[in-house]
């Protein structure tokens, strides 16, 4: 009878270590920063377009990146938005810019065709970060002329919200000409997991955990989930996961 149960037992503990290990990784692509020093980025309110935590922009600027930023999206799908605040406290403007982008999930979760301006006031620092999407299109090197030729003159000659203006209008020319050259369809999902394979691994790892832990797990996950949803506005960012590039300046 010891013989028997130890065999019963046996098959059904290495199918919970199995399902753990999947959850695991599972979290791990949900959450790729999890573990990351947390940094003190603001959550979007509103439109995901404009986030001018620093108070340079006026409210007919806003209204305007507004529209560009909804013409944009509705034409193309991606999403360019400019967050400016005071400070970015220890942090570099490259570390703050990515987790930014991270945050705000911009672009599309297939194309991850998002670019994010951020300004630091108080470090006098400027980035443009810049999707895998749309890398193509704005490359490194390109991020760092458009800096060069619409943000730092204005920058230093003490008009930040002229600086924003113009640099956001060539992020979104430059955006919308990538689209509208006609984008290949694999080049937005380099190194992401497809949609559909997500969907598939979730609804198998949700079966299989009501199955062997009555559904623990995924209560687990859902609270998370619930507790680190965006805020925003009516257009939020949709799910684009990580920066691949950019630029950075100081003035």
């Amino acid at each position: 009878m010891v013989s028997r149960n130890t065999g019963q037992s046996e098959p059904k503990k290495d199918k919970k270590v199995l399902l753990t290990s999947l959850w695991v990784f599972l979290f791990l692509v949900l959450f790729p920063n999890f573990g990351q020093a947390a940094l003190d980025i603001p959550r979007p309110v509103g439109d995901i377009y404009v986030q001018d935590f620093a108070d340079v922009l006026s409210q007919q600027e806003e209204e305007e990146i507004r529209r560009m930023g909804r013409t944009l999206e509705d034409q193309t799908s991606s999403q360019v938005a400019v967050l400016t605040v005071p400070s970015i406290g220890d942090a570099s403007i490259e570390e703050y810019a990515n987790q930014a982008y991270r945050l705000y999930g911009l672009g599309t979760a297939e194309n991850d065709n998002g670019v994010l301006l951020v300004l630091a006031m108080n470090e006098r620092k400027i980035r443009i970060e810049v999707g895998y999407g749309l890398e193509g299109t704005i490359p490194d090197g390109k991020a760092g002329r458009i800096i060069d030729q619409f943000a730092i003159p204005y920058l230093q000659a003490d008009r930040p919200n002229a600086a924003v203006m113009s640099t956001y209008q060539a992020l979104a020319s430059e955006a919308n000409g990538e689209y509208g050259s006609g984008l290949s369809a694999d080049s937005g999902q380099e190194g992401g997991i497809p949609s559909w394979l997500l969907i598939i691994i979730v609804v198998g790892l949700i079966f299989l955990d009501i199955t062997f832990f009555g559904g623990m797990l995924t209560y687990a996950l859902l609270s998370i989930l619930s507790r680190g949803g965006r805020g925003g506005g009516p257009r939020g960012g949709g799910g684009g996961s990580s920066g691949g590039g950019g630029a950075s300046r100081g003035w």
